[in-house]
């Protein structure tokens, strides 16, 4: 119909004057276009096909992308997913050779992502889902352990929120007062879920104990207090036992300094160190932790963060996953789980 008003408008001045016999022989082109069926024009249609087919194309590889991905009923992903970030292939020689340093002294650590995925579905067994469980976390108060990607960001980010049970070194410095504090914050009939243990960071050279910050030129300590410890224990100079300025790195090293001359004669002692720390966290927590919050599950998975050099992902070494509730023995989940 458009077409055929401004043809029609060119065709009246364009041949103004002219008889009705010329009128009648001289058709313009553009009325003739106008004129001609839709069966006749294949360019137009092919193309409004084409238009239409890219539409539906679209919607559903979005569809399908959304499907690929099977969810629990707490919108948990728990599709199988792949111990590496990215296949080696497309990765530099360096991080290449900080994958196979993690691998080396790590066995078994894997991304964040996969870790969060097993633990929340064998946990739907026991009636553990986001909406009837509250998360806590005793880890380093370093700011790289809420890095993306992070087992710690991923479940806070999860849950929407977390209670800090932890400090520097991931040891639970809340004590009994702050377990007994959080655990009757949980959701009635709830269950209580907690993710801790130290950290240790990767240089790009696969340097441990060591880690590039943002906007940093060089490399600094991770776990920062952790390492300070054992230096202070190794060094025997002057430092006060029970410092009250510094409580938290008195306990540390407290808890460290029977380890310290094992851990300098291992072939990574940065490696070693770690290890020892996630003792000292696990058996602090197990000291704390109860299930007298009601009748609901207490879920501990304790492990090592691997702060891995941007931008790789970090890892998670799993070490312990257990279920515990009243009148029930605990129920380890490790083997089963992480293998």
């Amino acid at each position: 119909a458009i077409s055929l008003y401004f043809c029609s408008r060119h065709d009246s001045a364009l041949f103004a004057g002219q008889t009705e016999l010329g009128n009648m022989a001289m058709t313009s082109k553009c009325a003739m276009d106008a004129a001609v069926p839709r069966q006749q024009r294949p360019s137009r249609r092919v193309a409004m096909r084409l238009t239409n087919w890219s539409i539906c194309l679209l919607a559903a590889g979005l569809l399908l992308a959304r499907a690929s991905v099977k969810q629990t009923d707490d919108s948990v992903p728990v599709t199988a997913t792949s111990n590496q970030d990215l296949q080696l292939a497309f990765l530099g020689i360096k991080e290449v050779k900080d994958y196979i340093e993690v691998e080396a002294y790590f066995p078994g650590a894997r991304t964040g992502i996969d870790v969060m995925r097993k633990a929340h579905w064998a946990l739907r067994k026991y009636d553990v889902f986001r909406s009837n469980t509250l998360y806590g976390q005793s880890v380093c108060s370093d700011e790289i352990n809420g890095d993306r990607g992070h087992l710690t960001a991923l479940m806070t980010k999860y849950y929407g929120r977390t209670f800090p049970l932890g400090g520097i070194g991931g040891l639970p410095y809340v004590g009994k007062t702050g377990f007994g504090a959080f655990s009757h914050h949980v959701p009635d009939n709830g269950n209580v879920l907690i993710v801790f243990g130290p950290h240790i960071g990767f240089s790009i050279d696969g340097e441990a104990g060591k880690f590039l910050r943002r906007g940093q030129a060089k490399l600094s300590t991770a776990c920062g207090a952790v390492i300070a410890a054992y230096n202070q224990c190794m060094e025997g100079g002057y430092y006060v036992h029970h410092d009250r300025q510094d409580l938290q790195q008195s306990r540390l090293r407290r808890l460290l300094k029977h380890s310290c001359r094992e851990v300098s004669q291992a072939e990574n002692p940065m490696v070693a160190l770690v290890y020892k720390a996630y003792k000292a966290v696990e058996e602090e927590m197990l000291a704390i932790a109860n299930t007298d919050f009601g009748p609901g599950k207490l879920v501990l998975l304790g492990g090592i963060q691997i702060n891995m050099p941007h931008p790789m992902r970090g890892r998670f070494l799993p070490l312990h996953f257990t279920v515990r509730a009243k009148n029930m023995a605990p129920i380890n989940l490790l083997e089963s789980v992480f293998g």
